[in-house]
């Protein structure tokens, strides 16, 4: 086994990879669902961590106990699919964790310690956090609303149909089903998560300006407000999941999100398959829908652990490894 790769590219920074020389360099990983790297200035940032994600999912090519470095955590929302791995890889690598008070539960129950972890809200103004090379804005958000009644029907309909595409799979044994449900006592299914636990996370890396939502959830009254007096961003990473026809997931949720934004670039997250409900969705009617609203912009689509490199003051794309 070739040590030195990651699913055919070269070992990423969180593993103990090379970081980028260049001082201009921006390089984004996905990892699935909503989990990326950012790797700049010699800084290794983590967006959600669920790496460990239970029976019948792709895999990522690597284990939470393989992470060697990261300088921060920073978690959209505290559901269990966005911070299942967060305590076991800030303890190992003893990085600051931001995340909503719900999530700080869920991570002092995981055993990390409290000085760890940094608990906000995102209300008001929301809370402006001093990082080394970068600084962190929390705006509170909403998540999708996957307790109102549609909602629920359209998930049950996909419950179903699952169960009709992959009849030709044996159920999860016993040992799988306790496997999956101890994936997903790490995290919170608190109602409040919905309403109040999500937040948008607007990072700025000398001028350079990127908006984290992992969640495809509708414009809350703090976000119009930030982007009303500070309009646009570099690039708006945003969660493009929710709604199984593409077509009312732009209309009804990210593309709102995106108008918000202003973006150069986008980057869409958590649109790939999630067992036992979410079915991969296809990016490219929002690359079309990006490109009609907004002709300068660009989407970005990596597959898992592919390297984006974007040169923050040119806005160059390279996307995969350099190539001798």
């Amino acid at each position: 086994m070739n040590t030195d790769t990651v699913l055919g590219y070269q070992r990423p920074a969180m593993l103990g990879g090379p970081v980028s020389p260049d001082p201009d360099a921006l390089t984004v990983r996905w990892y699935g669902t909503s989990n990326f790297e950012l790797n700049f200035h010699d800084r290794v940032v983590l967006l959600d961590t669920f790496y460990d994600r239970g029976p019948r999912m792709r895999g990522l090519g690597f284990r939470p106990d393989e992470m060697v470095r990261a300088d921060a955590v920073l978690i959209g929302h505290p559901h269990y699919d966005h911070i299942s791995d967060a305590a076991q890889v800030a303890s190992a690598t003893g990085a600051p964790v931001v995340v909503h008070p719900l999530g700080a539960d869920v991570l002092t129950q995981g055993g990390l310690d409290v000085s760890q972890i940094h608990a906000v809200t995102g209300l008001g103004e929301g809370e402006l956090l001093e990082f080394p090379e970068f600084t962190l804005r929390v705006i509170h958000g909403f998540h999708a609303d996957l307790t109102h009644p549609e909602q629920q029907m359209s998930l049950e309909a996909l419950r179903q149909a699952r169960e009709v595409w992959e009849r030709d799979e044996p159920p999860l044994s016993a040992a799988e089903e306790a496997y999956a449900a101890a994936v997903m006592q790490r995290g919170s299914m608190a109602p409040e998560v919905f309403t109040e636990g999500t937040m948008c996370l607007v990072i700025d890396i000398d001028g350079y300006r990127i908006v984290y939502r992992d969640s495809g959830g509708p414009v809350s009254e703090e976000e119009r407000s930030f982007f009303a007096a500070s309009p646009g961003c570099d690039l708006a990473i945003v969660g493009f999941i929710g709604r199984p026809l593409a077509r009312r997931q732009l209309k009804e949720a990210t593309m709102p999100l995106i108008e918000t934004y202003q973006p150069r670039a986008v980057i869409p997250c958590h649109h790939d398959d999630l067992y036992p409900i979410f079915i991969d969705l296809a990016t490219e009617p929002l690359k079309m829908r990006v490109h009609e609203q907004f002709p300068a912009a660009s989407t970005i689509q990596p597959v898992y652990v592919e390297p984006v490199t974007i040169g923050m003051k040119s806005q160059a794309v390279t996307v995969g490894d350099a190539r001798p």
